[in-house]
């Protein structure tokens, strides 16, 4: 599980053959089938993954709207890393959310997780953000230094 932050939701990550896959699901006792109750993504995993190196963060977090709720105030953001990389800090609108990573089943040798934030939204798009709103995802590893980064 990656996030537990609202109230009777879970997110959780996996990969899945070629696919970096996320579900979000309700597990509070009002659990009831449909798809106002569960969400699953899978987007084609990062090449990047797929081979043993150096710390890595091969993409910007991708914004999952879930659960579905216009009123709510912030977006879920769930990112994958490879390597020797312990917490992720995203920042976005000029605010720092950082977070955990958690190592994810992987073959070959690889070592993959993945780490989810929670940020404000902004505007009435959707998404209420775009990947470009995200100014910076730095990678650190167990002692606190930065060993990776996108800008």
């Amino acid at each position: 599980m990656l996030d537990a932050r609202v109230p009777g939701w879970e997110t959780a990550a996996w990969l899945a053959e070629d696919a970096f896959c996320v579900r979000v699901a309700r597990v509070d006792g009002k659990r009831r089938e449909g798809k106002e109750n569960e969400f699953v993504f899978c987007d084609p995993a990062p090449e990047a993954l797929d081979t043993v190196g150096p710390p890595l963060l091969p993409t910007k977090p991708m914004p999952y709207v879930a659960p579905l709720d216009p009123q709510q105030r912030e977006i879920i953001l769930v990112g994958p890393v490879r390597g020797a990389v312990t917490s992720v800090s995203v920042t976005m609108f000029g605010q720092t959310a950082t977070a955990a990573v958690h190592r994810l089943p992987a073959t070959r040798n690889r070592q993959v997780g993945a780490y989810a934030v929670w940020l404000p939204r902004n505007g009435d798009k959707r998404d209420g953000m775009n990947l470009s709103d995200i100014t910076a995802v730095v990678g650190h590893d167990a002692d606190g230094n930065v060993v990776t980064q996108l800008d």
